[in-house]
């Protein structure tokens, strides 16, 4: 028993230092490093500022208790909103133009931060109030939909993204492809262990 009460601590002090990453990236050396190359700007930086949100909905329920919970299983009946939003998240910024946009402009670089982070924050209280069928309906989207841009960015004869080389963009492709045959693995897993469609 102590030993759980000592890992305990442990343990929220690492979701709260990950609930704290968008943090991180204001340091100019890091977010120059990360987003220097397209794969690890896509496939390091977006998970990671989604997982950064996914835990700060686990600490708001651990330090607020189940009246967080029930407020936002109001506002999201079913889960529809919260997969709604990081669906539209996902989508906006799979596009190449959004994508440089971030790289330049301030303001677009805090908005993808923040929005990334939402997502995570929403999606993690939404997925387990879906339905299964709707659960396979958003994530079989947003695997079709990032497959669809890994497979654009692997076939383009031309650079998509002005701040990115060819092969950047081609190694992308590959990543986005396979990060959707992850996402569509893990989803069918979870179907399958908590009911069937």
């Amino acid at each position: 028993m102590t030993e759980s009460r000592r890992a305990w601590p442990l343990a929220t002090a690492l979701v709260a230092a990950l609930a704290a990453l968008p943090l991180v990236l204001l340091w100019p050396a890091l977010r120059h490093l990360v987003e220097s190359r397209m794969l690890l700007h896509m496939l390091l930086e977006f998970p990671a500022l989604f997982a950064a949100g996914w835990a700060a909905h686990g600490l708001l329920a651990w330090r607020r208790g189940l009246r967080v919970s029930a407020r936002l299983a109001l506002l999201d009946w079913g889960g529809l909103s919260g997969a709604s939003v990081a669906s539209c998240v996902a989508v906006f910024w799979m596009i190449p133009l959004a994508l440089d946009a971030s790289l330049l402009l301030a303001p677009v670089a805090l908005a993808k931060y923040a929005s990334w982070w939402l997502a995570g924050l929403l999606w993690a209280g939404s997925w387990r109030r879906m339905q299964p069928e709707v659960l396979l309906f958003f994530v079989g989207n947003l695997c079709w939909m990032s497959a669809t841009a890994g497979m654009l960015y692997m076939d383009a004869a031309q650079r998509l993204c002005a701040n990115y080389l060819l092969g950047e963009q081609r190694s992308t492709g590959i990543g986005l492809v396979l990060l959707a045959l992850l996402l569509g693995a893990l989803a069918l897993r979870r179907v399958m262990r908590h009911g069937t469609v």
